[in-house]
């Protein structure tokens, strides 16, 4: 990016930001907060390049709610009241203006929006080819952050209430005097498979960086949402896709596990970079890892000690694909050979499920101590799966979006947290599965609450 471009993206980012300082600011904006500086291709490509806004701001929400970690008490009592709520599966949550994810979220939907407006605003003097590379761009971020918003602010996928079950605000255009409704469950869901349909027509097979979003990233963004949604056909099918482009796996064997992060960022299992900001309980050093997830792995398993590394009588968790303690959660190769598995097992072809898992577990042993699986039992092949997942995508922010969609197949899991000798408990079906929206926004816009 020329010094002029990072210029002019520096200023729309300040004026962006100046729109979004608050929620009320958000969402009272008055009818001429638009940006009406992007007249190019280079100043589209510009701000879908701003890195830190586009794919380093992530919510990490789903990851504090998920039992993959426990914090100790007094981690507990030193947090704000926000993410004591959050732990605890509270019915409440009233965000700060620090650490405000539903504000993240919109504000990257905000900026998608703002290039998909200046494409349609360009069409009579800009190339078209161009101008729908952008638009496959800023489709595929306004998705992902639309199926973030789903993860938090909804209940699981249930086939015969999502229609009439509460969905997310779908907002489509830059423009804030757009009212912003909650729409159905159902239709959010349409909203994200289309997004993702069209960046996936015309977004190039490969990027010239796994910064940008490309054909392989928009499959596994797809994958992703229909694995969300129960419908193992097309998950497999689009992680297939994805792989049939992306397939390279790290063997653990060449990594140093004792180094402090020993995975390298954008790494050869990357297919899209991104990452979450970690709320306070889920920071590197705060988050120790669930005893019964570290119990799971065997001795000959390198990310027992690739993944993790002794705090006292803890353990915490050094392997993020991030090459540093920020915490990735973008499009990679095992995510998808994973889901690729999980869904051939539900389809019944256990031959291939496990085919999948022994290829990724024959690169995460020690060598020559691998030894393959040759289940024949549908449960126990997907159990196998299911448990290979919880272990390989540790801190990923998608345990909580797996326990939403496992409990409504009928796994019934019951998520505990002891604090100060008093046990939380989450049930199954529970509705705080849907975190509460930040009252303010309820306030602003007579959006319905969830129900707790």
């Amino acid at each position: 990016m020329t010094q002029q471009l990072k210029i002019k993206v520096n200023l729309l980012t300040l004026v962006i930001l100046a729109t979004l300082v608050s929620c009320k600011d958000y969402l009272d904006a008055k009818p001429d907060t638009r940006l009406a500086v992007i007249t190019s291709i280079k100043d589209m490509q510009a701000l879908l390049d701003y890195y830190p806004r586009m794919n380093y701001n992530d919510p990490s929400v789903a990851v504090v709610c998920a039992d993959e970690y426990f914090i100790t008490d007094a981690v507990y009592q030193s947090r704000k009241d926000s993410e004591r709520n959050l732990y605890t599966w509270a019915p409440a949550y009233v965000f700060d203006e620090r650490s405000n994810p539903w504000k993240d979220v919109y504000e990257i939907i905000y900026f998608s929006n703002v290039v998909l407006n200046a494409v349609a605003e360009n069409q009579d003097r800009l190339n078209a080819t161009e101008l729908k590379q952008m638009a496959a761009q800023a489709k595929f971020h306004r998705a992902k952050q639309f199926l973030n918003a789903i993860d938090i602010w909804t209940l699981p996928y249930n086939p015969v209430t999502a229609a009439t079950d509460l969905g997310i605000p779908l907002r489509l255009d830059a423009d804030f005097n757009m009212p912003s409704s909650r729409a159905s469950l159902a239709d959010s869901y349409k909203q994200v498979i289309a997004d993702l349909e069209m960046a996936a027509s015309a977004l190039p097979i490969k990027a010239t960086t796994p910064m940008r979003p490309s054909k392989a990233a928009a499959y596994g963004m797809l994958s992703r949402t229909y694995l969300r949604m129960g419908n193992y056909t097309k998950a497999g099918l689009y992680a297939d896709s994805c792989l049939q482009i992306e397939s390279s796996l790290i063997d653990f064997n060449t990594l140093t596990a004792s180094a402090n992060f020993p995975i390298a960022q954008l790494n050869k299992e990357v297919i899209f970079e991104s990452r979450a900001v970690p709320l306070g309980p889920v920071t590197n050093a705060r988050a120790l890892v669930n005893p019964l997830i570290y119990a799971s792995y065997e001795n000959n398993d390198l990310r027992k000690t690739v993944f993790f590394k002794a705090s006292g009588a803890d353990y915490i968790f050094k392997g993020q694909y991030a090459g540093s303690a920020n915490m990735f959660n973008g499009i990679a190769v095992d995510e998808m050979l994973l889901t690729r598995a999980e869904c051939f097992a539900q389809n019944d072809r256990l031959d291939k499920a496990l085919e999948d898992v022994n290829l990724l577990l024959a690169n995460r042993y020690k060598t020559n101590t691998f030894m393959p699986y040759s289940l024949t039992d549908k449960q126990q092949v997907i159990a196998l799966v299911k448990k290979e997942r919880t272990k390989e995508l540790y801190l990923r922010t998608l345990r909580w979006a797996d326990i939403k969609r496992w409990n409504i197949a009928g796994d019934n899991l019951v998520l505990k947290r002891t604090v100060e000798g008093k046990t939380f408990e989450l049930e199954p079906h529970s509705l705080r599965y849907a975190i509460a929206i930040p009252e303010d926004v309820v306030a602003l816009t007579g959006m319905p609450q969830n129900k707790r």
